[in-house]
């Protein structure tokens, strides 16, 4: 099995995204519906493996989920990639596009000529700048490796150069008008119910905990532990930006 360093980032030593390095990584994307062959069944299996070994959240996770998407390779037992994420790895499609995302990124910032970057270490990193433009990461990016020079950078850091360089417009609060007789008071909004299925903040708590307790001496369960707790933030987080469109 080829080895990553400790944050999941590909090097050029160990497993890499890129065609030449792996036997099965040259299937393009046929978008077919026809039965796995040999070759693509070789790399779902190889892209299963990797993703059970990463799930806490590394880019070698976005690499084969992007694989597993883009070639349909979950066609075998899978209607949809949403089924098989959620039936396969217990998480939703939003959580796997994120890491894919992240993959992406990284993969993007590592091959940047003509400017000085921080390439991300680990997913936390890029979410703070996954949403804008490639133009826009390697900005930020180089902000960063700017600041830090060449210490390591944390989420923190991807954060403030990103919301220094490309801020997030701030939520407007409206503000109702005392209702009279001839403006009625508002209806109250109605909460509106999503597909999915939300754990309690309480629930959350007692899994950190859990984690708490198993990190070493149980570190395989502990991993299992942070990534469901990580999948469910995920999930409230969701839904919360859905509440405020609504």
């Amino acid at each position: 099995m080829n080895k990553t360093d400790k944050t999941g980032t590909l090097d050029s030593k160990s497993k890499t995204p890129k065609s030449d390095t792996a036997k099965a990584t040259s299937i393009q994307n046929t978008g077919d519906s026809s039965p796995l062959n040999d070759t693509q069944q070789q790399l779902f299996a190889e892209g299963e493996t990797d993703i059970q070994e990463n799930l806490r959240g590394t880019f070698i996770l976005g690499w084969r989920l992007e694989q597993i998407r883009d070639q349909k390779l979950y066609r075998g037992s899978y209607k949809t990639f949403e089924a098989y994420c959620r039936k396969r790895w217990d998480f939703s499609k939003t959580h796997a596009n994120r890491h894919i995302q992240a993959y992406l990124c990284e993969k993007h910032l590592k091959v940047v000529k003509g400017a000085q970057v921080y390439v991300p270490d680990n997913e936390s990193q890029v979410r703070f700048i996954a949403d804008l433009e490639p133009a826009q990461w390697v900005k930020v990016a180089a902000r960063v490796k700017e600041v830090v020079g060449d210490n390591d950078a944390t989420a923190g850091d991807f954060g403030a150069a990103r919301q220094e360089l490309f801020p997030k417009p701030k939520r407007e609060v409206k503000v109702s008008a005392p209702a009279t007789e001839s403006t009625p008071a508002p209806k109250p909004a109605v909460k509106p119910e999503f597909d999915t299925k939300l754990v309690s903040f309480a629930e959350l708590k007692g899994m950190a905990d859990k984690a708490y307790i198993f990190c070493g001496t149980k570190s395989q369960e502990a991993l299992k532990i942070i990534g469901k707790l990580q999948r469910h933030l995920d999930e409230w987080s969701d839904w919360q930006k859905k509440q405020e469109v609504v």
